[in-house]
């Protein structure tokens, strides 16, 4: 088998060079953001990105006002995994639980053990009676049980 000399296989290299699609913008951090943090028009800045990532957003999404999951470097592309909702709820924070079937509602108190959004099911601490209950948040520092626990 022969080998093409060095200046011929850079010529089909080059001719055989496929250009790269549209480059897209995506969200950058514009300082060090922190679990927690949430999301400010001032935070992000578009841009194209070092290195092409699908799991990058696009500047069509709009961001502000997602919390931050994940420490973010400043400069750095923002990857959809590092946000989210904001969480009503913090894990080890006390919760108003209220159970609500058929037509009766009762509400306790509880320790959530894992953050939420709305809408989320997290695990809730009965101290009463030591039992783990699943819970959907509904507002700040609230989740609901439907039926039985």
């Amino acid at each position: 088998m022969r080998s093409l000399p060095i200046g011929a296989a850079l010529l089909v290299a080059s001719l055989c060079h496929i250009p790269p699609a549209d480059s897209r913008e995506v969200w950058h951090a514009t300082r060090d953001l922190q679990p927690g943090d949430l999301l400010r028009p001032q935070d992000i800045d578009p841009a194209e990105p070092r290195r092409d990532n699908p799991a990058f957003i696009e500047t069509a999404q709009d961001i502000v006002g997602q919390e931050v999951k994940r420490r973010i470097r400043a400069g750095a592309a923002i990857p959809l995994r590092d946000i989210g909702e904001r969480a009503l709820v913090r894990a080890t924070q006390p919760v108003r639980v209220f159970w609500k079937s058929g037509g009766m509602t009762l509400e306790l108190q509880g320790k959530a053990l894992e953050s939420g959004a709305e809408g989320q099911e997290i695990r809730v601490h009965n101290p009463g009676s030591g039992r783990t209950l699943r819970a959907s948040v509904v507002a700040e520092g609230t989740a609901e049980v439907r039926g039985t626990p």
